[in-house]
């Protein structure tokens, strides 16, 4: 088991000028937060916010298994976390609306870990899930073939039973944050359906990339 180290913060920090460029569907208006810093295909060991990340995306498949206490522990680490971003008076004024997972709610593979987190905020949170899946496909860390913004709003849509009344800040939530299309394409879709309303992104973390290794090829003699 990975020990605790500094990946991982419980003090939330804004993705700015120095961490755009690894997610390039933000833009510099976007106001999008993250707590720990993953790498990408490095494995649970490599550091806590791996090891956090690879439990809470355990499938459904694992339930009932000893591997599920270790999903929801982490679960709750992280709803401690977002909990802790939103000063107390101001949650009366944020609807919390998770990205949705990539599979259909009647698929057994639907993994609604992220609406069980936004819940677990606290008891008066205003949670709902107004984008939901249209239609199954293959998660984004997984597919071999990237999908951009236009494409993915194609495979999501408005739940409207859940539109009213209509929020005037909505904090999107996620577990990892990679190149920003889900957070882009979700936010496009609540601010023309919610006109004027403020749409910001809270992610359990942020993927890293290793910008050193792009020089790895040159050997500079100096």
């Amino acid at each position: 088991m990975t020990t605790f180290d500094s990946s991982w913060s419980p003090t939330v920090r804004r993705i700015g000028d120095l961490e755009r460029g690894d997610h390039y569907y933000l833009t510099d208006d976007d106001q999008c937060y993250f707590f720990g810093e993953y790498t990408a295909r490095a494995g649970y060991s490599h550091s806590s916010t791996n090891q956090i990340i690879a439990n809470i995306k355990k499938k459904p498949s694992v339930r009932g298994t000893p591997q599920w206490q270790y999903k929801l522990k982490d679960m709750r680490r992280v709803a401690t976390a977002f909990r802790g971003a939103i000063r107390p008076e101001a949650l009366p004024t944020v609807t919390f609306v998770p990205i949705p997972p990539s599979k259909l709610r009647t698929h057994p593979e639907h993994d609604d870990r992220m609406a069980a987190i936004a819940r677990a905020i606290s008891p008066h949170a205003d949670v709902r899930e107004l984008i939901i899946a249209a239609t199954d496909r293959d998660p984004l860390h997984e597919s071999e073939c990237r999908l951009r913004p236009d494409q993915l709003a194609g495979c999501l849509q408005l739940d409207e039973t859940l539109c009213e009344p209509a929020p005037t800040r909505i904090f999107l939530l996620y577990d990892v944050i990679t190149t920003g299309c889900s957070f882009r394409t979700c936010r496009q879709m609540l601010e023309a359906r919610f006109p004027g309303v403020l749409v910001g992104g809270l992610f359990a973390a942020r993927r890293v990339i290793d910008h050193a290794a792009d020089f790895a090829d040159f050997d500079i003699d100096l």
